[in-house]
């Protein structure tokens, strides 16, 4: 059975529920950032005595021992932003302008688009003001990844700016 650790274990203790659920020879997929955060730390003696009772491998360095990882690009996308004003329980609600992130070894690794500002970069709903369209991101990946045309699947496609994604 098939294990995944994607939360810091030093936030909350996902690591401590999966290694107390996970069946003896389990394997446990524990996230790049996770595992990053571990090292130096009180839960990395955790994670060196499961070593002896599970398989554990971090997404990247499991990659690249396979010599795969230049062909693996990853891409995190939230649909929703949050307000930038809070709300009566002290949290924030759903919004605009929402944030991706692309991981992998042959990602530009820049920022695409830009901070609009919590004065001026607000639309009339408070919500922040999105500076790059996520079609043009697509369009981008379409062509430059998989190196398929967008205007295929992307209704006018050539509208859309294109950030240079891959190197």
């Amino acid at each position: 059975m098939l294990n995944i650790v994607n939360k810091s274990p030093l936030e909350r203790d996902s690591l401590g529920a999966c290694l107390r659920l996970a069946a003896p020879g389990a394997i446990l997929l524990i996230e790049d950032a996770v595992y990053g955060a571990v090292r130096g730390t009180v839960v990395a003696a955790r994670v060196q005595e499961a070593l002896g009772r599970f398989r554990i491998y971090a997404l990247k360095a499991d990659l690249e021992a396979r010599a795969v990882a230049d062909r693996v690009v990853t891409l995190v996308w939230s649909e929703f932003g949050r307000r930038a004003e809070e709300n009566g329980s002290g949290g924030t609600d759903h919004g605009a302008a929402g944030s991706a992130f692309l991981i992998g070894s042959r990602v530009a690794g820049k920022m695409v688009g830009e901070f609009p500002g919590l004065k001026a970069g607000l639309d009339k709903d408070g919500n922040l003001k999105a500076t790059s369209d996520f079609r043009g991101v697509y369009a981008a990946l379409l062509e430059q990844w998989l190196e398929f045309d967008a205007a295929a699947i992307l209704p006018d496609a050539k509208r859309f700016k294109r950030p240079a994604l891959i190197r």
